[in-house]
C-alpha cells in the first residue's frame, strides 16, 4: 500500500511536470520572449557591472548572452527534475539500477523529442536538436543525483544491518588487560561463539596457557604497570605497535573492551581506521571512573557501565546490567 501511495504521488509530479514543459512550449515566440525577459530583466539588475553599462551594451548582453543562459539553463532544471521524478519512480518496481535508469533516461529523452517536434507547429518557435541534448543532460544528471543517494542510502541501511545481526562473518576482536578485566571480557564467550572472533591480553605466567586453548585466535600484548612509570611508557608505546600489527592482521568490524589501559592503542586505532569500539567500564567500579575510562568514554562508541550509578559520571553511557 505505501509504494503504491509512492507511486501515484511520483506520477502526479511527472504528470505536472509535463504539463508545465507543454505549457511553456505552447507560448508563441513573444509570450516564450517574455517569460524569459522577466528571469533576464532580474539577472540584469543583480549581476554588478551590468547597471553601469549604456543602453546599447546593456541590450546586447541580454539578448546575447543573459537570454539563451536562462533559456538553455530552464531547459537543463526543468528535464534534471523529470530525470529526478521519473528515476524514482522506476526504483519502486523491481530491476538492476542500469535498466531503471535506461527507462528513465529514454522516457525523457521520447519526451523531450515530441516537445521539440511540438514546438515545430507553434509560431515563431523552432525544433532544435541542441535543445534535445541539454534536456537529456538535465535528466541524466537528475538520475545521477538520485543515483548517488541511493547508493549511500544503500550503503547505510547494510551497514546498520551488519551491526544489529551478529554471523559467523561478523569480525569482532575482544582486548583486556590480564586479571579481572580479563575475567569480565570471557564473560562475553556467548557472543564469541557467534562470530569471527580474536583475543588479545597482556602475556602473565599465569595466563601463558590460553594460547594451547586459543591458538591463532590470541594474541599477547607485554605486561608492564603503572608503578614503574619509564619502563611503562616505553612498553605501552610498544604495546602500540603490536596493536596496529595484530588490528590490520585481523581487520575486525567491532572491538570490544572491558579495559584497562591496556586497550587504549587499539581502542584508538580502530576509531581512526573505521571499526565500532564498545568499551565496558569494569564491575569493580561503583562510584568513580577509571583512568582509561576517562580516556575511552570519548573514543567509543558505545560507552557501557555496569552500575546504574555511573550514568551520573559517565551521562552518554548505557546501563544493561552487570556483566556476571
Amino acid at each position: 500500500m505505501k509504494k503504491i501511495v509512492i507511486r501515484i504521488i511520483l506520477v502526479i509530479l511527472i504528470i505536472l511536470n509535463c504539463a508545465t514543459i507543454f505549457k511553456f512550449s505552447s507560448e508563441v515566440a513573444d509570450d516564450s520572449n517574455k517569460t524569459s525577459g522577466r528571469f533576464v530583466n532580474m539577472l540584469a539588475d543583480i549581476i554588478p557591472g551590468i547597471k553601469e553599462k549604456d543602453e546599447v551594451e546593456k541590450e546586447y548582453i541580454k539578448g546575447e548572452i543573459l537570454t539563451p543562459i536562462v533559456r538553455k539553463t530552464a531547459h537543463f532544471s526543468i528535464y534534471a527534475s523529470m530525470g529526478i521524478l521519473t528515476i524514482c519512480f522506476a526504483l519502486t518496481y523491481k530491476g538492476t539500477y542500469y535498466q531503471r535508469s535506461l527507462c528513465s533516461l529514454l522516457y525523457c529523452i521520447c519526451y523531450s523529442i515530441s516537445d521539440e517536434i511540438h514546438q515545430y507547429f507553434v509560431p515563431g518557435r523552432s525544433m532544435e536538436f541542441r535543445d534535445v541534448c541539454i534536456d537529456t543532460l538535465g535528466a541524466l544528471t537528475g538520475i545521477l543525483v538520485i543515483y548517488i543517494i541511493y547508493r549511500i542510502y544503500k550503503k547505510v541501511k547494510q551497514k546498520n544491518k551488519e551491526e544489529k545481526h551478529i554471523t559467523k562473518d561478523t569480525k569482532i576482536l575482544f582486548i583486556s588487560s590480564t586479571g579481572g578485566h580479563f575475567s569480565e571480557l570471557m564473560q562475553l564467550k556467548p557472543i564469541m561463539e557467534k562470530c569471527t572472533y580474536h583475543i588479545v591480553t597482556e602475556k602473565t605466567k599465569q595466563n601463558i596457557n590460553l594460547k594451547d586453548k586459543y591458538g591463532k585466535n590470541l594474541d599477547f600484548l607485554i605486561y608492564e604497570t603503572k608503578k614503574k612509570p619509564l619502563k611503562y611508557i616505553f612498553v605501552l608505546l610498544a604495546n602500540s605497535f603490536i596493536s596496529l600489527f595484530v588490528y590490520l592482521k585481523f581487520r575486525p568490524q567491532v572491538v570490544i573492551t572491558t579495559g584497562t589501559h591496556t586497550a587504549g592503542p587499539m581502542c584508538c586505532i580502530a576509531r581512526i581506521l573505521g571499526s565500532k569500539v564498545i568499551y565496558i567500564e569494569t564491575y569493580a567500579n561503583r562510584t568513580s571512573k577509571t583512568s582509561a575510562g576517562k580516556l575511552l568514554y570519548y573514543v567509543a562508541n558505545d560507552f557501557i557501565v555496569q552500575w546504574e550509578e555511573m550514568k551520573k559520571l559517565y551521562p552518554k553511557a548505557k546501563y544493561f546490567g552487570g556483566i556476571y
